[in-house]
């Protein structure tokens, strides 16, 4: 056999097995992730193996002031985030690390009651650092493997107005990504098409809280109306599994609505991207949910909306040097 398949081979073994070894390094609270950006804007990033580093930043701005058509509105927020991507090319891989910037405006909507008839509604301001990913990608036959890890790295223990623990900036658990990318690519008179599936679960977690795990597939075709400008069409489904939360019990009694953190939804985003030069590329993404199907009754019979069923704009600018 060729030893330098092997070396290849023994070297995806050993980084796999790095990978799988880094999960357990930290065990905290982790509520579930409250916005997912459907966004995929990776074949419109200039190449990492031409230049020795790639950085991309985005800015997510999610307005949950009218979610759901106002059908579930007992609190609102605006989330305004920003990711900073760095990818390196080593050992015939592409390395990423990703760090997420949290900036969310939480307000209550308490409505009047009987018992109190003049509600105080507060809004509050969230900012900080989020959960930093590491993250490979590379080929396997016509496939991109993507695998990597999510750490503890944002707060997870603040005191919020609102009472719902996928609000805190990080998730306070260690978990495992991993992803299969297929592209197919394209003349001058065809689109680039692709589709990817992926999944992010926790493997270190707070005794009495475990985020939901989440299973998510994405396609989209992206088609060149010029030489310089690009127009992306993405369509993404997310099933993402109810937390496991025995908070309560520890007397956590204001996170009793974490219920909400199951549901099934499928969004569609489009874009533009265009080329700024050689080395440089700056994009814009509008995305919408398409339908949100909540996986998760109350006690009482009754459904509750899923809170991630917003409209979400990004904005980004990718360079290599």
């Amino acid at each position: 056999m060729n030893p330098s398949f092997l070396s290849v081979r023994a070297s995806r073994a050993t980084l796999l097995t790095l990978l799988a070894l880094g999960v357990y390094t930290e065990a905290q609270a982790c509520p579930c992730g409250c916005v997912r950006v459907c966004v995929d804007n990776l074949a419109d990033r200039p190449s990492a193996a031409a230049s020795p580093f790639t950085i991309d930043v985005r800015y997510d701005y999610v307005d949950q002031n009218r979610r759901n058509d106002d059908a579930h509105a007992h609190f609102y927020a605006i989330h305004r985030n920003i990711t900073s991507t760095l990818e390196t090319s080593l050992g015939g891989q592409v390395w990423s690390l990703a760090i997420p910037r949290v900036d969310r405006t939480l307000r209550t909507n308490i409505l009047p009651t009987l018992a109190n008839p003049n509600p105080v509604n507060t809004s509050q301001e969230i900012s900080g650092l989020g959960d930093i990913a590491v993250s490979t990608r590379f080929k396997w036959a016509d496939y991109t493997v993507i695998a990597g890890v999510k750490l503890p790295t944002g707060e997870d223990d603040l005191t919020l107005n609102v009472s719902r623990r996928y609000l805190q900036p990080g998730t306070g658990s260690t978990d495992l990504m991993l992803a299969v990318r297929r592209e197919y690519s394209a003349d001058a008179d065809h689109p680039w098409f692709f589709w990817q599936l992926g999944a992010q679960g926790a493997v270190a977690y707070d005794a009495n809280f475990r985020p939901g795990t989440s299973l998510t597939g994405s396609a989209g075709v992206r088609h060149a109306w010029t030489q310089s400008l690009n127009f992306s069409l993405q369509t993404t489904a997310i099933r993402q599994f109810r937390d496991k939360n025995n908070m309560n019990a520890a007397g956590f009694t204001a996170y009793a609505e974490d219920l909400e953190s199951a549901a099934f939804s499928t969004h569609v985003a489009a874009g533009l991207t265009y080329q700024l030069g050689a080395k440089t590329s700056a994009y814009v993404f509008y995305s919408t949910p398409l339908k949100n199907n909540n996986m998760a009754d109350r006690p009482n019979g009754t459904q509750v909306n899923p809170v991630h069923s917003s409209q979400i704009w990004s904005v980004g600018l990718s360079h290599s040097f």
